[in-house]
């Protein structure tokens, strides 16, 4: 399943507007969390999983669309500030109302974005999600492969030499890797910010990457609708 960016921002503010009216105890959708390598199938498997079961996918041309937008929408960043509840939330908040700080001010509204989506429920790919909701109940999910690999998908996909494939995959992976940095000083290929890593290597469907992730939702119990405190 896919939506887009307006989509989200109504979405966000129908929920953060009724937040306050939920009874402690509702139920919310599970969140699952995708990064992945370029080449590595990451991509058709969320939306195969998406499918499966019943999820939103969020992908990070969504979630940079809805940061941009809470820049200039009061009523979306009003909504997205439903969500700092918590001392360990306000840090995200200051740098918005900061001047000329726009590293942290995007930071900022990402991470509010992001948690707001958790709040929704559904499958949220890359942009450090993983980390802005590291200590929030998500399936945490890395799915990768070797350069050679992934090179070979993406040459069929874009129809291009592999040589050239190679670059591109090598390029994703430094840029991708330097966004994680950059912005939260983790290293994108630890396995231990992971609940489950997928080598896609040896595989030729993502059918056995739906499965497993299905599979490691269930064992670890966040296949289960989780509680909305009443304070959101």
């Amino acid at each position: 399943m896919s939506i887009d960016a307006q989509g989200v921002v109504r979405a966000l503010v129908r929920s953060a507007e009724s937040g306050h009216e939920r009874p402690a105890g509702e139920s919310r959708r599970p969140t699952i969390i995708v990064s992945r390598t370029m080449g590595s199938g990451g991509d058709a498997a969320a939306r195969v999983l998406g499918i499966r079961l019943g999820l939103e996918v969020y992908g990070s041309e969504i979630l940079d669309a809805v940061a941009r937008q809470a820049k200039v929408d009061k009523k979306l960043m009003s909504s997205l500030n439903e969500y700092a509840v918590t001392a360990a939330d306000a840090w995200l908040y200051a740098a918005f109302f900061a001047k000329n700080v726009s590293r942290d001010d995007y930071l900022s509204q990402l991470a509010a974005t992001v948690r707001a989506l958790h709040r929704l429920g559904g499958i949220i790919l890359g942009r450090g999600a993983y980390v802005i909701l590291e200590n929030r109940p998500a399936l945490r999910v890395r799915i990768t492969g070797s350069v050679e690999a992934c090179a070979v998908r993406v040459a069929a996909e874009d129809g291009i030499g592999l040589e050239e494939a190679k670059e591109k995959v090598r390029e994703s992976n430094r840029k991708r890797g330097k966004f994680v940095w950059d912005m939260f000083h983790r290293r994108l290929n630890d396995p231990t910010n992971f609940d489950l890593v997928i080598n896609t290597d040896k595989l030729a469907s993502m059918d056995p990457v739906v499965d497993m992730i299905v599979a490691m939702q269930e064992a670890t119990g966040l296949n289960l609708p989780k509680a909305v405190a009443a304070a959101g």
